[in-house]
């Protein structure tokens, strides 16, 4: 996520019950391409860390539409050769043990460290200003929280299968020096970190492992990836209501200016100032619908409403280039998003019974 982490799931759950601007990526540190069995710093500070977040790894709930072909040697994965089920549906094909909640590849999930990782994300949310856990929408996001917690658990167990497939992985003494970095010289602090965040040492030392062998798996998958795509630069006006984007599409067809129209009403505080530029975009930057209708257009063209979760977009496409150079900044949302789809299809091909 880092690959993607659950701490961006967590995140993206926090900015879609408060209100939000445009979706920032988050990732790990990416391996060298050389050395997939070998992760490097995940770069935390001690001094920086969260008061209440936990530090998983998962898959985003969206996926992009177009997904790039997995290698060959992860392709050869047991979740690939697997037979898929209704599982995916919800649909147990045989009554599975009440301590067991998934059975994936052959591989147990059981039902204590399950409500484990619910209890410590619902740590992270009960302590989000504004959340209300009586409000409905408070009780839906915890709901959706749960499946979304026994997805990345699934996530891990395919993961793990394509590091065993690849040879990869992690060593002790790899983990122990992460952890000791992470540390730092503030034991009492780091101490107090674990326990806002219903974790041990213990298992936050496991998600510290499972983080990076998620890195070298999704290092290896996208090593093939090309660094020159075809790339959008792109304005937008985002904005909550619908009704209220509806009028702005209006008054751009009416041949009022993008920019001007975008400093008065975009909600967008990042890009609001700037007339609403975004810069130069590949896929899989900002949500699936709204690359749809980007790459969909030519330049100088406008969109309607678009809407994602964040909102109501509208495009304009000031300039297209076929193989502009992926940014250092970019490339690791771009990385991610193709480990994403491969995750994705191991999920489809993957034999997996739910209770």
């Amino acid at each position: 996520m880092r690959t993607t982490s659950l701490l961006t799931l967590l995140l993206l759950f926090a900015i879609l019950l408060a209100g939000c601007n445009i979706p920032t990526a988050v990732s790990t540190p990416s391996l060298p391409p050389d050395s997939p069995t070998e992760a490097v710093d995940p770069g935390v500070d001690p001094a920086e860390m969260p008061t209440a977040e936990p530090l998983w790894t998962a898959t985003p709930t969206q996926q992009a539409e177009n997904a790039p072909a997995a290698t060959e040697q992860a392709a050869n994965t047991p979740a690939a050769n697997a037979e898929a089920t209704p599982a995916a549906a919800g649909e147990p094909a045989q009554a599975l043990d009440p301590a067991v909640v998934a059975v994936v590849n052959g591989i147990e999930l059981r039902r204590e460290e399950y409500e484990r990782q619910v209890t410590q994300a619902q740590t992270y949310f009960l302590q989000q200003p504004g959340f209300d856990v009586t409000s409905e929408a408070g009780q839906e996001a915890l709901a959706r929280l749960e499946q979304q917690v026994l997805d990345w658990m699934i996530d891990q167990v395919l993961i793990e299968q394509a590091a065993q497939q690849n040879d990869i992985t992690i060593s002790d003494e790899l983990v122990d020096s992460q952890l000791k970095r992470i540390k730092g010289d503030d034991e009492a602090r780091f101490a107090d970190w674990l326990s806002a965040n219903g974790l041990t040492e213990e298992t936050f030392r496991e998600q510290l492992r499972m983080d990076l062998v998620t890195t070298a798996v999704r290092d290896l998958i996208t090593a093939s990836l090309p660094r020159r795509i075809e790339q959008v630069h792109a304005r937008h006006i985002l904005l909550s209501d619908e009704a209220a984007a509806q009028a702005a599409v209006d008054r751009l067809q009416k041949g009022e200016n993008f920019i001007a129209v975008a400093r008065e009403i975009s909600e967008d505080e990042t890009t609001r100032a700037d007339g609403g530029d975004l810069g130069f975009l590949p896929r899989g930057v900002m949500p699936p619908a709204f690359d749809e209708a980007a790459f969909a257009l030519q330049p100088g063209g406008i969109s309607g409403a678009v809407r994602s979760d964040f909102g109501f977009h509208i495009i304009q496409v000031v300039e297209i280039d076929p193989a502009r150079p992926v940014t250092d900044e970019m490339w690791p949302v771009v990385q991610q998003r193709a480990f994403d789809d491969w995750l994705a299809e191991q999920r489809a091909e993957a034999t997996i019974l739910m209770q």
